[in-house]
Formats: structure tokens, C-alpha cells, sequence
């Protein structure tokens, strides 16, 4: 009688692995994602590209514009996380059941300086910052 419990929660433990063996996460950081807080010290008309290069690193590109530069930081902060259903279907399906439940959130942020022939930054914004996606089931 007292192997009953054990014996229950074996069986549920590895129902539960059986599960979650179809299940992967992953999580995608290409360069030091950039915040608000990150960029506070830039102070339009006063800090330098020189002062923003010592703080955050080589920018990705420096492209010449009518009025000066344009300074480009780019980065991604990426999760991807997928539940494959149709895994448990495999030893008795013919085919790869493929049931996927999926959440990413890819594509580049970048965040811009525009600065002036002294290199003196004027204005900067984060450019196609993009918001978290909400959950996609697919391929519903």
C-alpha cells in the first residue's frame, strides 16, 4: 500500500517529461540590447560622438546625411519558445504531426544619433522599437 503513492508519482513524473520533451525556449541576444535608461546621458547639443562610442561601444554604421551623420546602433533581443503537440502523435503517425504553438519576437531594434559636422550629437531616437508580440498560436 505505501508503494502506491511512489508508484503514482513516478508514473505522473514521467508523463510530465514525456510531455515536455516536445517543448523548447530559446532566447536570441545579438549586441547589448540598448534602453531609455541606457542613453540617458546624452545631452542634445553638448555630448559628444566621441563620448557616446566610449560609453556604448563601435556603432553598426556612420552614414553621411545633408546636415552631418547618421550614427546607427543596432540590436535584437529576441525569445522564441515552441510547444510541438504532434510529437506524441510520431510513433503512431505515418507522417510528422506538427502542432505548433510559437511566440517570437524577431526583427533588428536600432537606435539613431544624428550628429553634426563637429560630431556633436543633436537629436537621437530608437527607431523600429518594436513592442512585445502577443501570443501567436500557429498555424492557426
Amino acid at each position: 500500500m505505501t508503494h502506491r503513492p511512489l508508484a503514482l508519482l513516478v508514473l505522473l513524473s514521467t508523463a510530465l517529461g514525456i510531455l515536455l520533451s516536445g517543448c523548447n525556449v530559446a532566447r536570441l541576444t545579438i549586441n547589448t540590447p540598448l534602453t531609455p535608461e541606457s542613453v540617458a546621458f546624452i545631452a542634445e547639443g553638448r555630448t559628444t560622438l566621441a563620448d557616446v562610442v566610449d560609453t556604448l561601444g563601435a556603432p553598426d554604421s556612420i552614414t553621411d546625411a545633408e546636415m552631418g551623420s547618421i550614427v546607427t546602433y543596432r540590436f535584437l533581443n529576441a525569445k522564441y519558445s515552441r510547444v510541438n503537440f504532434g510529437w506524441l502523435l510520431k510513433p503512431w503517425s505515418p507522417v510528422d504531426p506538427d502542432f505548433v504553438f510559437s511566440r517570437s519576437g524577431l526583427g533588428a531594434d536600432a537606435f539613431e544619433l544624428l550628429c553634426d559636422p563637429n560630431w556633436i550629437v543633436t537629436h537621437y531616437a530608437f527607431v523600429r522599437h518594436r513592442p512585445e508580440p502577443p501570443f501567436t498560436p500557429y498555424p492557426f
